[in-house]
């Protein structure tokens, strides 16, 4: 393992929780309290579909969202109806990913880790914040043994003996489901955790990010063989080894980049605040701005089934590429919520999520736009 993997600088407290301020996640609230939403179900919504949610994934040809207080819903319809699945917690819940039509992880606040094998009807805990630090604690500790007085092992227990103190309110914030076995998930401050036995014991993945100042990690994306993170101030890393360590890669941009995605033709797309976007033909070794109709924050962004690139903002508006990610023109009309995530159904049409519940386009709107 390289030592930049297990560096940290005093920038880590200048790391802000840019997209978990943008989706209102709950404070600090200790885990050990009885009262933390930790310790109670996810509230009952009357209306599931009109629920703030953040994320959304295809379980075969099921739906499942996440979002506020717990609430998990999943839609058997193509997102017509919506059914509210059991969980455990009331913590906001602000990724998904699901390895299969059964298996699957959700997560977010206070470092929770939820799964399901039954297609996310119904979840149950595999990891909270307090084990993650513990977990991260132990790893630290296990590779300043294996290397006295080394600095980057020195920096490793210091950077775990920070984030211990501070407590175990660190959100993960996107989940890379690779098998009903093996999931890496990450969140702020370069957390990261890794299973593969399906979750029944989970590693300390940070050491494995070579990011020397833990920023927060908004977005994993495969593109092939190569596996992408990217997050704050510029921060991409990529992965030719299956995950097993990330290294950083050189944009020229110190913007916020809360997405990444790869291209029908082998390209990458990465793109978040301000509306930015920036596009790799090269594997990520060179990057080029890509001019954006945006002007807001770029939340997310799939591959149509046509190949077309369609990516959201948390002003509603939506943008289409119909040339591999070399130009974007607006598209449909304005979702009246701040979206957050999107995925596309089993019948073709679009499906978003995000302020204001769920959103339905028909496939035709963005045939229409070529």
């Amino acid at each position: 393992m390289a030592r930049k993997m297990m560096l940290i600088g005093n920038e880590l407290w200048c790391c802000a929780f840019v997209l978990a301020a943008g989706l209102g996640l709950a404070g600090p609230v200790r885990a050990a309290d009885p009262q933390s939403p930790m310790h109670w179900p996810a509230i009952a919504v009357r209306a599931p579909a009109q629920a703030l949610l953040i994320s959304v994934a295809r379980a075969g040809n099921r739906l499942v969202a996440v979002g506020g207080h717990g609430v998990i819903i999943y839609s058997d319809d193509n997102g017509q109806n919506w059914r509210q699945a059991e969980v455990p917690v009331s913590e906001t819940i602000t990724c998904v990913a699901f390895a299969d039509a059964k298996d699957g992880w959700a997560a977010g606040d206070q470092g929770v880790v939820l799964h399901t094998d039954d297609g996310g009807v119904s979840w149950k805990i595999q990891l909270t914040g307090d084990q993650v630090l513990g977990l991260m604690t132990k790893a630290a500790a296990a590779y300043a043994a294996a290397h006295p007085g080394d600095e980057a092992a020195d920096l490793a227990v210091r950077r775990a003996g920070i984030l211990k103190d501070a407590g175990d309110d660190k959100p993960f914030l996107t989940i890379l489901a690779q098998s009903p076995q093996e999931a890496e998930i990450f969140g702020a401050y370069r957390i990261a955790v890794r299973t593969t036995d399906g979750g029944k014991s989970w590693q300390d993945w940070s050491l494995h990010v070579g990011d020397p100042v833990s920023h927060n990690i908004y977005k994993v994306a495969q593109d092939g063989q190569a596996l992408f993170l990217t997050g704050e101030d510029g921060t991409v890393l990529r992965s030719d080894d299956g995950g097993q360590n990330y290294a950083m890669v050189t944009v020229p941009d110190e913007n916020t980049f809360l997405g990444i995605l790869g291209t029908p033709k082998g390209a990458v797309l990465t793109y978040g605040v301000a509306g930015e976007i920036y596009r790799s033909a090269d594997e990520g070794k060179n990057w080029t701005p890509v001019q954006s109709p945006a002007s807001s924050d770029l939340t997310d962004g799939i591959v149509l089934r046509s190949g077309a690139i369609l990516l959201t903002s948390e002003d509603g508006n939506l943008f289409i590429s119909h040339d591999d990610g070399q130009n974007f023109a607006p598209v449909g009309a304005n979702l009246k919520m701040g979206v957050f995530g999107l995925t596309q159904a089993a019948n073709g049409d679009v499906v978003f999520v995000g302020s204001g519940g769920v959103r339905v386009e028909p496939a035709a709107l963005f045939a229409a736009a070529q």
